[in-house]
């Protein structure tokens, strides 16, 4: 067996082994009820790190509603005010830099500034937008459209048969 391949997968296996029994096999669906105020900034952040192409992008299968979630039920309070802060820097710049709302800017302006938060010297800048951009990286990977359409996943691939003798 491949050594690197075994490795991924174990880490692949690890990582989600710690995620809340929710995440697994996610969709829009299971968020209908979470909008908090930040939900139309965030959604538009989340889209313009992974833009609709022939595929969903990250605002179409619901992961800033996913983002949103994980933050309320997995991060403490403190960690939660400083991601509410790097959305509200976010939203802040983007009125100052453009005269903008961050949804109401081209593509290449927000792609801009979320270039300019992610090699930002201030650490939270950067460490907010390094924590975003993993959360959205680990929403879209975990949707269900992800996993059905390009992982080949399945609930329960086999069967399992509990009254068999055993030889």
């Amino acid at each position: 067996m491949n050594r690197r391949s075994a490795l991924k997968n174990l880490s692949l296996v690890l990582g989600t082994s710690a995620l809340p029994n929710w995440a697994y096999q996610w969709n829009t669906q299971s968020f209908t009820a979470l909008h908090g105020p930040n939900t139309d900034l965030l959604g538009s952040i989340v889209n313009a790190i992974i833009p609709e192409t022939d595929s969903p992008g990250a605002k179409t299968i619901g992961a800033h509603l996913y983002i949103e979630r994980m933050v309320k039920d997995c991060m403490s309070l403190e960690e939660q005010k400083a991601f509410q802060n790097g959305l509200q820097k976010v939203s802040n710049t983007a009125k100052q830099s453009y005269q903008k709302t961050f949804p109401q800017l081209s593509t290449q302006e927000q792609i801009s500034l979320l270039t300019s938060l992610q090699n930002s010297s201030i650490p939270e800048e950067s460490q907010f937008f390094k924590r975003l951009k993993g959360l959205t990286l680990a929403s879209y990977m975990s949707s269900e459209y992800f996993l059905t359409q390009h992982r080949n996943y399945t609930m329960a691939p086999g069967f399992f048969h509990g009254c068999v003798p055993v030889q």
